[in-house]
Order: structure tokens, then C-alpha cells, then sequence
């Protein structure tokens, strides 16, 4: 049997289809990141709901109850029905939204997406709800996709009628039906295969969502891998290479690539080189002007605002690290701030943030476009900080430039200039390994549980602990990375 969840894999990758059906064993547990992903699309079904009122849950625990329990509503001329399921054993789908036309006679399906906007998956997803649906004898009219009014702010209570838009699809999903049956067919063949499928891998692995088994399918892949030559290679590009059998940078041919980058990386791998210009990272480091400060900042950006005066998804900032270095050989000073309770975190943070933070001297910052995004909107939330994050943003210095530059280029970055890539290089005795929390998401994750009352107290004071650890591990990486440059450029 056919679900709407397997279709969508099977669109994306066949073989994504095939192992997800048969091959359970092989996927990952459900880390806190993407338990948040689940969560908040739970979240956005349930304020949905609110916009058709009197509206009947079909959904129970077991599969076949489900099913008849929508007939049953389907008979009894329900209005408006959440989560129903229909099956002809061949193909299996459950709806969020159905809602009966009263002038057309028949039902218009209602997606609920915790996007921004309609996205082509979407129309896919839709098209086979239609093509199952109707093969149940369930009539189908129009159909919509429920997704998020990013320009909605909340103020009070949430307003489910300002905080979604409802976007009509209809011609576009019908446009897809035929495509979709033969579709349909073929996803039918390759659940029937009796051998894992074979896949040639392009960029699909994480388009439209990432897979969950890239471990398994990746596993010939060499560490330097085709895949992660810097800036990135088309499907054309990558086809033409495993056409010829090559899956390592090292055995791209010279004259190949085309974009600095991606030349750059493969010379350094390839030849197993450092690339250091001296020159171009010495004038980036004339840019900084003590007093120094090192700042990052965590957020949480959920799709429904916790608190009046936010937008869906806009930035939520809670964290703060800051390390200060007054002139080259003063100690280093530590500074920091985690809201611990479920109020609006930005207000104590960014009081905080000012008393430690001087009117001179270069704020530093990895990604700096991230940060001084923040500043802005904490600005225009704070008119009395105003002044003051204006000051902070002329202020900031990218530390990410050189490596973004490819003034710095090592073969162990592969490719990247993330903090999590350059620092394990340039400062090994620094590891994100040994935390609780290795990256954004997850603290983010982590700080919404601790605050939300979901965590027992033992667990919400050690996760405290590991959010302050974390953010200044973010910092103090800056600070070694930034000696580590200096004295580059002297030898």
C-alpha cells in the first residue's frame, strides 16, 4: 500500500521510498532538533483547526478505526472533518482538512503547512490526496494550502484568521494528475522490487527535505568527496564525474571547475596544501581595533509567537555569550546571559548586554549578518536600546571573511566556513564533541523545553548548564581563531 508520506519520499528518490518501507532498521533516533520540527507543526494543525469551527477529529490510534470512523462522518454528512483517512488498499492517505461544498456537492481539501508560502511539494501532496480520495469515491473540489502569514504580529491572544493565509491551488494541483497516477504506478514498481535499489546520488538527498538515510546510502562516499567541493556543483556536473568514476575532489580534472572556490578547494586537497594569503588576511585583521568583543547570540524562531510583538519565525533572541579582550595582552574577560523563564527573553538581555559592551572598540562576530539582524529587531522592539545596538552593528567585524574569502583555505575544512569546520583545524584542543549541546538547533530545542515547563527541575538545571557551555565555546572559538590568524601573518 501506497502512502501519501511514501509518494512525496518517492518523488524526491526512489530508493528514499524503498529503504523507508522496508528498511526502518537503518533510521536514526529522533534527536531534539527534530522532535522540534514535529512539534511545531503539531502546534500550527492545532490553531488551524480553529479556523473551521465545528469541526470533527477522525484520527485514532489504529489505522483501521481511522478509516472507519471517516466513513462513518463521511455517511452522517459531518461538515468539516480533521484528519480523515481513506484507503482502497492500494493507495492510503489522511487529510488535514476536509470541508463539504454545499453548492458544488463535493469536499475541498485544506493542507495545513507550517511554511511561509506554497511550495511545488505541496502541490504534489495535494494531487495524490485528490487521486486517493476519488479512487475511494470521495468526490474533490477545490483545494487549498493553509500556510503561515509571515506579516501577522501577534498581539494577545493568537487570531487564527490574521495568523494563516488560505491559498487556492486547485488548477495547479489538476495540472498534475496525470503525472501523478503514472507516478503512482511507478512507485507501486518500486515498492515491489525484492533488492535494495540502486540510486545515483545528485543533489536530491536533501531537496525537498533531507533524508534519513544518508549514513547508510553514503557509505562509499570518501571523506573529501565530490559532494562537498566548495560552492557547490550542479546535478549536470556531478553526473558527468560519477560517469567517469570519480567521487573524490582529489580525481576531479584540472580545468574542471570553474567558480574560485570550488578551485581553490580542490588545489588544497588535492595537493594536500594550505592556502594562506598573508596579505589579504593581514588587512582584515587591521579592521579590528580594540577593545575587542566577542558575541553570539541563540535564538528561537517559532512559527506561532510565543510573545506579543513577534511575527511567525521572526527571531527570539535568549543567549548571549560575550568575551572581551581590552588590548592584545589583557586577560580575558567573560560575560554572559540565558533567560531561564517564559517571558520575553530580549528585554533582560539586551539591559544585560549593555552594561558590557563599551562605546569603542570592534564587536566581533561569526556570520556577522546573523547578529546585527538581531540587533536590528531588538532595536525597533526597544527604542531605548536603539541607539545603543545601532552602535554595536557599525561596530561588528566578520571573522568568517577570511575563510569565506578563501584567504585561508584548508583541505580539512571541507569546503565550509562554518565555526564547526575551521575551529576543530586551526584550534584542535577546542571540541564541540565533548558538549551536551553541539549545535543551534538542538539549543534552541533545548531552551524552549527548559522553559516551557516540559523538563523536570533536575533536567531543566543541567540543560541550563549546557546552553551557557555551549554559546561560550561560540565565543572562546573566536578568540583562539583570531590568535591563531595573528600569528599567521607574523612568521
Amino acid at each position: 500500500m501506497l502512502t501519501k508520506s511514501d509518494f512525496v519520499k518517492y518523488t524526491q528518490c526512489y530508493k528514499y521510498l524503498w529503504l523507508h518501507k522496508y528498511r526502518k532498521d537503518l533510521l536514526p533516533e529522533i534527536d531534539s532538533a527534530s522532535q522540534r520540527v514535529f512539534d511545531e507543526g503539531y502546534n500550527v494543525e492545532s490553531y488551524a483547526y480553529k479556523l473551521f469551527p465545528g469541526g470533527i477529529d477522525a484520527e485514532v490510534d489504529n489505522f483501521k478505526e481511522s478509516l472507519s470512523r471517516t466513513k462513518q462522518l463521511l455517511a452522517k454528512g459531518q461538515g468539516t472533518i480533521f484528519q480523515p483517512s481513506v484507503s482502497d488498499y492500494k493507495l492510503y492517505c489522511r487529510a488535514d482538512i476536509i470541508k463539504f461544498n454545499t453548492r458544488t456537492s463535493k469536499w475541498d481539501i485544506y493542507e495545513v503547512k507550517s511554511s511561509t508560502g506554497v511550495k511545488d511539494i505541496h502541490l504534489l501532496d495535494l494531487a495524490f490526496q485528490k487521486v486517493c480520495f476519488e479512487q475511494c469515491k470521495v468526490k474533490i473540489g477545490k483545494m487549498y494550502v493553509v500556510h503561515i502569514n509571515n506579516k501577522y504580529v501577534r498581539q494577545g491572544e493568537i487570531e487564527p484568521k490574521k495568523l494563516f493565509q488560505k491559498s487556492e491551488v486547485t488548477a495547479e494541483v489538476v495540472a498534475l494528475i496525470k503525472q501523478v497516477k503514472l507516478d503512482v504506478s511507478k512507485a507501486h514498481e518500486v515498492l515491489s522490487i525484492k533488492q535494495e535499489p540502486s540510486v545515483k546520488i545528485l543533489n536530491q538527498c536533501n531537496s525537498p527535505y533531507s533524508c534519513n538515510f544518508i549514513d547508510h546510502c553514503w557509505g562509499h562516499v570518501p571523506e573529501h568527496s565530490i559532494y562537498d567541493i566548495a560552492g557547490g556543483l550542479s546535478d549536470d556536473k556531478l553526473e558527468m564525474l560519477l560517469d567517469q568514476g570519480i567521487l573524490a575532489i582529489k580525481d576531479i580534472p584540472d580545468g574542471f571547475l570553474t567558480h574560485k572556490k570550488g578551485i581553490q578547494h580542490h588545489h588544497a586537497v588535492k595537493h594536500r596544501k594550505v592556502f594562506i594569503d598573508k596579505s589579504a588576511i593581514a588587512s582584515e585583521m587591521a579592521q579590528i581595533k580594540y577593545p575587542v568583543y566577542f558575541l553570539d547570540y541563540e535564538t528561537n524562531s517559532p512559527a506561532v509567537p510565543l510573545f506579543d510583538g513577534y511575527r511567525p519565525y521572526q527571531r527570539m533572541v535568549f543567549q548571549y555569550s560575550l568575551h572581551i579582550q581590552r588590548s592584545p595582552q589583557a586577560k580575558l574577560e567573560h560575560y554572559e546571559y540565558l533567560a531561564s523563564k517564559l517571558e520575553e527573553p530580549s528585554i533582560g538581555l539586551v539591559k544585560s548586554l549593555k552594561k558590557n559592551i563599551g562605546l569603542t572598540g570592534t564587536v566581533i562576530a561569526w556570520n556577522k549578518g546573523f547578529e546585527k539582524g538581531c540587533n536590528a529587531e531588538m532595536g525597533e522592539r526597544h527604542p531605548g536600546y536603539a541607539k545603543f545596538l545601532v552602535s554595536v552593528n557599525r561596530r561588528m567585524y566578520d571573522l568568517m571573511d577570511t575563510f569565506k574569502k578563501g584567504y585561508y583555505v584548508h583541505h580539512d575544512f571541507m569546503g565550509s566556513a562554518s565555526i564547526k569546520k575551521v575551529l576543530p583545524v586551526l584550534v584542535p584542543k577546542l571540541s564541540y564533541k565533548k558538549l551536551n549541546i553541539q549545535e543551534g538547533g538542538t539549543a534552541s530545542a533545548s531552551w524552549l523545553r527548559m522553559v516551557d515547563g516540559r523538563m523536570n527541575d533536575r533536567e531543566a538545571r543541567q540543560t541550563y548548564k549546557d546552553l551557557l557551555k555551549y554559546c561560550e565555546l561560540d565565543t572562546l572559538a573566536m578568540v583562539e581563531i583570531l590568535k591563531v590568524l595573528n600569528r599567521t601573518i607574523k612568521k
